[in-house]
């Protein structure tokens, strides 16, 4: 049986990050828009503008173009909440993984060395968590060793004949250093 899947659950988890990038995704599309949108109006106008003032009034040229601007700006606005869900969608596999990663070092910083990081398939900075699970299972084999050497020390303090009060002196002291 296959590892169970994470499902997103919440998809707002890096606000700052996340409001970022999503102001980034709607920059760059209004700006291209715009060079689109004034590149089309001003070939219209030049290469049309003279053409089209031998049939229609000027007045009434204007009028179009203006109709035609609000057109634009208006879908422009129709679409922006389409764009932020990307946004969203998109940022949410990199913060979803800087969360996590975040928690997992939490999680190690207690002493916890226990579980290993997983992402989900398409979630960015994979191979950062590679490394980090890496990382768990070195601090993993170093806290056994301390940990075998610990109990090994003990029992040979045990066994040396050293007065009760040296020993449980010791003993305190090998085990603070195990926490």
């Amino acid at each position: 049986m296959g590892k169970p899947k994470f499902k997103r659950r919440q998809y707002i988890v890096h606000m700052g990050f996340q409001l970022k990038y999503i102001l980034y995704i709607l920059l760059f599309i209004y700006i291209g828009a715009a060079v689109a949108g004034y590149t089309v109006y001003w070939t219209t106008w030049v290469t049309l503008g003279e053409k089209l003032a031998n049939v229609y009034p000027r007045s009434r040229l204007v009028s179009i173009f203006h109709d035609a601007n609000l057109v634009l700006i208006f879908r422009m606005l129709l679409i922006t909440p389409i764009f932020v869900v990307i946004g969203i969608l998109l940022s949410h596999r990199i913060a979803g993984p800087i969360y996590r990663i975040s928690k997992y070092i939490d999680s190690l910083k207690t002493g916890d060395y226990s579980r290993d990081i997983r992402l989900r398939k398409k979630d960015e900075l994979k191979a950062l968590a590679v490394k980090m699970t890496e990382l768990c299972l070195v601090l993993r084999e170093k806290k056994e060793k301390r940990d075998s050497a610990r109990r090994e020390i003990i029992e040979e303090l045990e066994k040396s004949g050293a007065s009760a009060e040296t020993t449980e002196n010791i003993k305190a002291k090998l085990n603070a250093l195990a926490e």
